[in-house]
């Protein structure tokens, strides 16, 4: 696999928010090395020497480091929620540091550096509010998409959206099915380990079948029962845990449903 192969893949991987999170986690461990071996001169100036008032410089280092080593790893899972927050708490906490300085006297122009590092910690937590961008048109072998179904649902597995080619694989209207659950597109034998598997990622964060290609059964309204390729996506919306299903049918007559 090529090298820009490769870098794709692990952007898919991570998405946005993993990217973002490797960027800050950079910076992070950057900051902690300027202040663990700054030298003299550096941490007589103003700023230095406001942050050593309140804690010495090694303690703000390892907070930084901490920080940076937890924004590494979550960028890697899709429960990434503690590193956006503990990164965002500790830039405004420098920011407001570097304000109260100026306050008082002890660095007078320590509203600049505040003014960055606060406008640092907004841009962070605006990140935060990103959901995984997800893509409908890149599924394998697929057909255009004006024949893909498209499902959302929440992390309880009820239906948010759905559009008018579900509404034609499945045989429900859109007023129908949203606000209904998703065990009503699947055989009664499917419908324990779907509810098993909301539940694991419920607790865990994670799902291990997010953007794999999953042969399935799905039910028609009628009853009927049809062969079908999901691809599914797990991400983060302000109401936690969405998914997102790219759904086609599929030729041949029997799918293992495991």
């Amino acid at each position: 696999m090529s090298n820009g192969r490769i870098i794709t893949h692990l952007l898919h991987r991570i998405g946005r928010r993993g990217a973002s999170l490797a960027f800050i986690g950079l910076l992070c461990l950057v900051i902690a090395a300027s202040l663990e071996f700054a030298p003299a001169a550096q941490r007589a100036t103003p700023g230095y020497a406001t942050l050593a008032a309140i804690a010495p410089l090694s303690v703000w280092a390892v907070a930084w480091c901490a920080t940076g080593a937890l924004c590494l790893v979550q960028m890697f899972v899709r429960s990434d929620r503690i590193a956006f927050a503990v990164a965002t708490a500790l830039l405004l906490l420098y920011g407001l540091v570097y304000l109260l300085s100026t306050f008082s006297g002890e660095n007078p122009r320590g509203w600049v550096g505040g003014a960055v590092w606060l406008a640092f910690g907004g841009w962070i937590a605006l990140i935060a509010t990103w959901p995984e961008a997800v893509s409908v048109d890149r599924l394998p072998s697929a057909p255009p998409t004006d024949t893909t179904a498209v499902v959302v649902a929440d992390a309880a597995g009820v239906i948010q959206s759905w559009n008018p080619q579900a509404a034609t694989l499945f045989g429900w209207s859109t007023e129908e099915a949203v606000g209904r659950p998703l065990t009503m597109l699947m055989p009664q034998r499917f419908r324990d380990p779907h509810s098993d598997g909301l539940d694991r990622v419920r607790s865990t964060g994670h799902s291990t079948l997010a953007g794999r290609i999953i042969p399935l059964v799905g039910l028609h309204r009628d009853g009927s029962e049809f062969p079908m390729a999901l691809t599914v996506n797990a991400w983060h919306s302000d109401d936690g845990i969405a998914y997102t299903g790219v759904i086609r049918a599929v030729g041949g007559s029997d799918v293992d449903p495991e």
